[in-house]
């Protein structure tokens, strides 16, 4: 079942069908998308690096491609100076040209309503200093193209700003530098939709927000494009990578609301020379500009009211949102105050059914028994230790990101999931039924007791356990049927976590195969509970002393 979710995962998460360019005006068109791509980067395609002459050429074509829409793009040139800037990360700075001028570029489609406050939509236009950039991020880049050719025919409610920024390679120093402008040079966005890439195949998450996020993300999140790539656990994770984009002027510096969106499949083409239109899936195009255009769609249509009452609930204590998609197909959300409580509410369910096991027997066997979790645990890093030592061997152990990163994450994960089961199995095949059950609740205790602890310190992937043991609790005390709970709780777990572990894989490359394992080896412990608790059948014992039957007897 788990490598059924995997797979319905990844073929979800690959990407809508992409439209060809006889689209209707008001869909988004990988074919037209893929046009102006080859059209802005050449044939071949040439990288585009700030402050160079072929960065200034990129532009220019940028700039005519924009006025054949009947549009204005205007300049905002900011000579570079980290006196100025809060942001500037030596090592790549001084790469940069001499005297280098950072040459954002701006677009506004003026709203039919100039009184409420316009929309920002915003990507980098230039590429890294290796490769011609048609993912990172010119696929964005006519992903705004082609929203603006559409929205200069039919004009939004609200006056729409685009924002194409230079220098965002070498430490986000275009977005930084408008951010430390005394003023914006248009008026204070109600909400930014960023885009950038770290890829170049695959569908495309929104894998950042601003804090205090629930009140927007109630309003708008579930007007992604499908498939709803999504999950608050992509937003802490994203956290802890040494990554940023522009989201982090945006929100960080001007304290705009907004989602970030980006590629991250085939990362083994970002920053390379090999980042090219040919390379670069139709795919990912399509579900870039169909993201673009149904939140802008979203946000345009909110009325005024609307909105302020959003913007009044974003200023009240009320934390951030918990959210996740199945399948691409919707998205959940709550807020992390109802994940607490749904988390209390697991660990009073599962705890008051494990105190009511009164036999001392049971008790004493568990030490045994979490041994043998451990054991299974470590077996399953065996695995990943092997296979991650096995990786530094091909001809990709030098490269962050290699062209095998999903399929060997997810080879390592069913490796260590199987192997970990085996153990279990052998382990625990002389318990008696009674004992399995005990077990069966002792482990979804435990889980319950990590999801609340998850829940209070990491909200973002507290419902990976949270959801699974509440569901376990609340069947576990309405029906008493062990095994009916555990099997509940674990089609919960993984309709939860195979998607998010082909989104795991690709974010943090192939070189952590040891983590993979182990979150691998701790699922088939959740799996045991569901064939532990089958009814095992007991041997009839054969009388030492049968009674015979004397002679005659009839």
């Amino acid at each position: 079942m788990l490598g059924l979710s995997i797979f319905l995962g990844w073929y979800q998460y690959r990407g809508p069908t992409p439209l060809g360019p006889d689209a209707p005006a008001d869909q988004p068109s990988a074919a037209r998308m893929r046009a102006t791509l080859v059209e802005l980067l050449g044939d071949p395609a040439l990288k585009h690096t700030t402050g160079t002459a072929a960065g200034e050429a990129f532009l220019q074509r940028l700039e005519q491609k924009l006025r054949g829409f009947g549009v204005s793009p205007q300049r905002i040139e900011i000579p570079f100076d980290p006196e100025r800037q809060n942001r500037h990360p030596r090592g790549r700075i001084d790469l940069l040209p001499p005297d280098t001028v950072l040459k954002n570029l701006w677009v506004t489609i003026q709203g039919s309503d100039p009184s409420l406050a316009p929309i920002l939509v915003a990507t980098h236009h230039d590429s890294c200093r290796w490769g011609p950039g048609a993912g990172d991020a010119g696929s964005a880049v006519v992903a705004l193209v082609e929203h603006i050719r559409f929205l200069a025919t039919t004009p939004p409610v609200r006056t729409t700003h685009y924002l194409f920024t230079d220098g965002e390679e070498f430490g986000l120093l275009g977005a930084y530098a408008i951010a430390a402008q005394q003023s914006l040079p248009f008026a204070r966005p109600v909400f930014v939709l960023n885009f950038d890439a770290r890829g170049s195949r695959g569908g495309i998450p929104m894998f950042e927000t601003h804090s205090g996020n629930h009140a927007w993300v109630s309003a708008l999140i579930d007007d992604m494009a499908r498939p709803k790539i999504t999950s608050s656990l992509a937003v802490t994770v994203y956290r802890m990578l040494p990554n940023a984009t522009d989201f982090n002027a945006w929100h960080g510096e001007l304290g705009l609301p907004g989602f970030n969106y980006a590629v991250i499949g085939g990362a083994h083409r970002y920053h390379r020379p090999d980042d090219t239109p040919a390379n670069l899936s139709d795919r990912t195009l399509q579900h870039m500009g169909a993201h673009l255009f149904s939140m802008h769609h979203a946000i345009d249509r909110l009325p005024a009211d609307a909105v302020q009452r959003v913007q009044q609930e974003s200023t009240r204590p009320a934390g951030s949102a918990v959210f996740f998609d199945l399948y691409g197909l919707t998205v959940i959300h709550f807020s992390e105050r109802v994940q607490t409580v749904l988390a209390l509410i697991a660990v009073a369910l599962i705890g008051w059914t494990c105190l009511r096991q009164r036999s001392r027997h049971r008790w004493r066997r568990l030490p045994r028994h979490g041994l043998n979790t451990l054991l299974a645990a470590l077996v399953g890093l065996a695995v990943g230790l092997v296979i991650h030592f096995a990786l530094l061997i091909t001809p990709w152990n030098a490269l962050k990101y290699t062209p095998i990163d999903l399929p060997a994450g997810l080879f390592t994960i069913a490796a260590s999931f199987l192997a970990a089961t085996l153990l279990l199995e052998w382990l625990e095949s002389r318990s008696s039924a009674e004992e399995s059950n005990a077990l069966s609740d002792w482990i979804w205790m435990v889980t319950a007791a990590l999801g609340t602890a998850l829940a209070l310190g990491l909200p973002g992937g507290g419902y990976l356990l949270v959801l699974p043991s509440l569901v376990y609790g609340l069947i576990r005390g309405v029906t008493a049927n062990v095994r009916l709970a555990a099997w509940s709780g674990w089609t919960v777990a993984i309709i939860l976590d195979g998607p998010l572990l082909v989104l795991l894989v690709q974010s943090l490359g192939p070189w952590r195969q040891p983590l993979y394992a182990v979150l691998a080896s701790l699922l088939a412990v959740l799996a045991m509970t569901t064939w532990s608790t089958r009814k095992r059948k007991k041997a009839r014992p054969i009388p030492k002393n049968r009674p015979r039957l004397a002679r005659g007897d009839a």
